[in-house]
């Protein structure tokens, strides 16, 4: 029997609009962020959903609960689905970090450099590390089930390279977009559709990074 697994980024907040670096700090979902949730709940509101596994990080953990509703689905918390740590830059405007240190660029790790770290930050080898712990964790102890998972932008780029996705370099899943990825019993992948925004009303807003 297949393991079923949904991804989703969290809703839009404040920091995405200004293009701040959130990491492990946190900023509010916009109303924007919380309509888009909402939207993404009503979409998947005839699936059964087994468990809900998210980061801590209140705009995952948030938007994890926006998307559950009034089920009764339980939603565990795991710190290794947390974004990756952005150290002293976090909270700072991405622009004016890179002005400020030429030798730390963002777009180097979206396109899946692993040893570019803020000062007291992670790598994406490190954030891959962790994340790979997580999925080995949560497919092992539900295997059969149909599971959500709500997460960041970079650490969903770390679970689809755990998925082998040839686009993992080049592709930002959206806030609140839907991803589906079957896993057999012995643990062959398929990537059914990814990034999927058919369930937004209104897709020409700007959600900003």
């Amino acid at each position: 029997m297949n393991t079923i697994i949904y991804l989703t980024r969290h809703g839009q907040t404040l920091w995405n609009i200004e293009k701040r670096l959130q990491g492990r700090d946190n900023s509010p979902l916009t109303e924007e962020g919380i309509e888009r949730a909402a939207e993404l709940r009503d979409r998947i509101k005839d699936i059964h959903i087994d468990i809900i596994y998210s980061s801590p990080i209140e705009r995952a953990l948030t938007t994890a609960n926006i998307i559950k509703g009034d089920k009764r689905i339980e939603v565990i918390t795991d710190d290794d689905l947390m974004e990756m740590c952005f150290g002293d830059y976090e909270g700072k405007i991405t622009d004016e970090v890179m002005k400020e240190n030429p030798n730390w660029d963002i777009s180097l790790i979206m396109k899946g450099n692993t040893e570019v770290s803020a000062p007291n930050g992670e790598s994406l080898a490190e954030v891959r590390f962790r994340v790979a712990k997580a999925m080995n964790k949560i497919i092992e102890e539900n295997r059969g089930k149909t599971i959500l998972i709500v997460a960041h932008g970079i650490t969903l780029k770390a679970i689809m390279y755990y998925f082998n996705d040839k686009d993992v370099n080049s592709e930002v899943m959206g806030q609140a977009t839907l991803t589906k990825i079957n896993v057999d019993e012995n643990n062959k992948f398929n990537i059914e559709f990814k990034n999927d925004d058919s369930h937004f009303t209104i897709k020409e807003k700007e959600l900003g990074w």
